[in-house]
């Protein structure tokens, strides 16, 4: 954009930290209603974001992962540990999230290994991991076009808002875990379901 700025790691997490005070204090929208999205190496500030909201008692509703990177290194090399240096260690920031986590992987990642996606997701901590989308056969950039024609990308996505963030049924409430909020929102929707066939019988006979 217009930024002078020097494009650090530093910076792109500044940057989402604005951007999530503007949300809070401009638009007045809660944490329990902001879901992160962050896609290859924007996953690095939305896994920071989503662990230093948990730290400080109040977490974001959800995060959502495409494409993720377990730290910039690692994707050109499997190391054990984080090195000196290393930039966006989601690795480490992983186990510290405490709101319900959807990563979405390709399978024939060209650019980040498939095996980033699912050591992430063994990463985090068991409680907060929503089932994970593979897609078989999808690439780094091409997930989108591949499951266009059938929609299962915008499908997925919707149930895991409707079955993990309750800000999406309209309920501000701190994030729960997964074993417990899925139960919970199936039986919400089902409930939702039953009142409108009620309302819509009502109405055919008034």
């Amino acid at each position: 954009g217009k930024s002078n700025r020097v494009p650090t790691e530093t910076n792109c997490y500044a940057d989402i930290e604005a951007a999530f005070r503007y949300l809070l204090e401009v638009r007045r929208i809660q944490p329990e209603q902001v879901v992160l999205y962050g896609r290859s190496l924007g996953s690095g500030p939305s896994c920071y974001l989503a662990a230093k909201t948990a730290r400080e008692g109040r977490s974001v509703g959800g995060v959502i992962l495409q494409s993720p990177l377990l730290s910039a290194y690692r994707v050109a090399f499997n190391f054990r540990f984080t090195m000196m240096g290393d930039r966006f260690p989601n690795i480490n920031y992983a186990p510290h999230i405490r709101c319900p986590v959807f990563i979405i992987h390709g399978t024939q990642d060209e650019v980040v290994p498939f095996w980033h996606g699912q050591d992430l997701f063994l990463a985090l901590s068991q409680p907060w991991r929503a089932k994970p989308f593979w897609v078989e056969g999808a690439g780094h950039n091409n997930i989108e076009a591949l499951l266009r024609t059938t929609g299962a990308f915008v499908d997925k996505l919707n149930e895991f808002l409707e079955l993990h963030i309750a800000a999406r049924r309209g309920k501000v409430a701190p994030p729960t875990e997964v074993p417990i909020c899925v139960p919970a929102a199936l039986r919400d929707l089902k409930a939702s379901r039953q009142q409108q066939r009620a309302l819509t019988s009502q109405s055919l006979f008034a």
